[in-house]
């Protein structure tokens, strides 16, 4: 059958430092990785911005480039709740006679989207499988198009730079890329969303062989564009291979109908809902990626959102049209995630391509969480016992950490993060 049609504690090396010697101890630790897409390795920002302090260590040595709301306590189902939780029916009349009034019970919540924690109005769609599309992110890949429908957004690093898995389950994008190629770590990520429907434009022999037998193991359904060469297009306006565009709904309506749907991946505040305790306010954070690849994220309160910058410009996602043309029309929109996740995550080299760093994310040690919401970072940690089992980020106390419903970018960096201080952030919002 065809598919569908219509997105404890912290580790005690983690510690805030002053910025000028944060950054002195980053550039020793980072500054003999070559840098991707021009950029000279992982440098401390020009000493005319302010200085953001380091809130974690830096990671392993990296790779060379090859060419090329929740619901009430006790319910752990993630599900945002309405109405009013708690709330008394009113008693009867003393006398218990006709006429008292009784006050009607809180409405029965409807069907939530289990990656993002909003309202879902078609329930069909909890049926679906996600669909994870591999995208680049290179200067000469950007703007993409089509990531802002994603309900997650994870960046991994690959040789010096790094490529986003777009997850696609509760929205479509009528034209999204640049699609990319594969790599080792991909399996076990994608196996935190049930077993999605993999798109990506291919990879190495060994990567691909890596690729079936993460199929074999049920964790993702590969359809990459040799498997679907009418469902792929290139565009006139990129040189490649960063031309190679798709449609979630062409991938999605070649994906078998038995795969597995996703479960929640985090669980989410209700509306109104107050932080932990231990969340501190921050105005933004900087991540520093082995290899050279830097981004930033400021929290933008009007929008509600993260807004990120790659290479001192502000990351856009540009419409096109259907048929992968731009769509002049439309007005490209800054990404801003709802959350922001950062694990930090260790990187050993690719049994299946000597050059290739591959991401550890199934680990039951796990590592440091930091998790950017509302406007806030709450420290923790993350664990990952077996890849048939999705992330788990508790805040220090040991909770589960509750994310603001909408969309969430998950950074997995395994080098230094670093808050922003508020000079440095109000300058990167005044220079959109």
């Amino acid at each position: 059958m065809l598919g569908w049609r219509p997105a404890q504690g912290a580790s005690s090396g983690v510690k805030i430092a002053a910025g000028c010697l944060a950054l002195a101890l980053l550039a020793a630790a980072c500054g003999s990785s070559d840098g991707g897409n021009g950029q000279g390795g992982a440098a401390a920002p020009s000493t005319e911005r302010p200085s953001p302090a380091a809130t974690s260590e830096p990671g392993q040595t990296g790779e060379t480039e090859p060419p090329d709301g929740p619901p009430p306590s006790g319910d752990d189902s993630g599900a945002v709740v309405s109405g009013t939780p708690g709330a008394d029916p009113a008693e009867p009349g003393e006398d218990d006679t006709p006429g008292s009034v009784a006050v009607a019970p809180a409405p029965t919540p409807g069907p939530v989207e289990p990656l993002t924690g909003e309202p879902l109005e078609d329930p069909s769609i909890l049926e679906r499988p996600a669909l994870a599309v591999k995208i680049g992110t290179s200067s000469v890949g950007r703007p993409q198009s089509g990531i802002n429908q994603a309900d997650v957004l994870i960046e991994v690093r690959v040789e010096t730079i790094t490529r986003l898995m777009a997850v696609f389950h509760s929205q479509d994008a009528i034209s999204l890329g640049p699609v990319r190629s594969a790599r080792s770590s991909d399996p076990d990520i994608l196996s935190n969303f049930g077993q999605p429907v993999f798109g990506h434009s291919g990879a190495n022999p060994g990567v691909l062989r890596q690729v079936s037998q993460g199929q074999s193991r049920g964790q993702l359904y590969d359809l990459r564009w040799d498997n679907l060469p009418a469902d792929y297009w290139r565009v006139g306006d990129r040189v490649a291979p960063f031309n190679l565009y798709t449609a979630t709904s062409a991938i999605w309506d070649n994906a078998p109908g038995a795969l597995a749907a996703p479960e929640p991946l985090f669980r989410y505040r209700s509306e109104g809902e107050a932080l932990p305790a231990g969340a501190e306010p921050v105005p933004g954070v900087e991540i520093r990626y082995l290899g050279g690849t830097i981004v930033q994220f400021v929290w933008d309160r009007e929008s509600g959102g993260w807004l990120r910058w790659q290479d001192d410009t502000p990351h856009l996602d540009m419409a096109r049209h259907p048929d992968g043309t731009p769509n002049p029309d439309v007005a490209p929109v800054q990404v801003a995630p709802a959350n922001l996740v950062v694990l930090q995550t260790r990187y050993t080299g690719s049994a299946a391509c000597s050059y290739c760093p591959e991401a550890i994310t199934v680990d039951p040690e796990g590592g440091v969480a930091l998790v950017f919401t509302g406007g806030h970072l709450i420290r923790g940690r993350w664990s990952r016992p077996s890849a048939d089992r999705p992330w788990q980020v508790t805040d220090n106390e040991g909770n589960p950490v509750r994310l603001a419903a909408g969309q969430t970018f998950i950074a997995l960096p395994g080098g230094d993060v670093l808050v922003l201080v508020e000079d440095f952030a109000e300058h990167l919002l005044k220079s959109r």
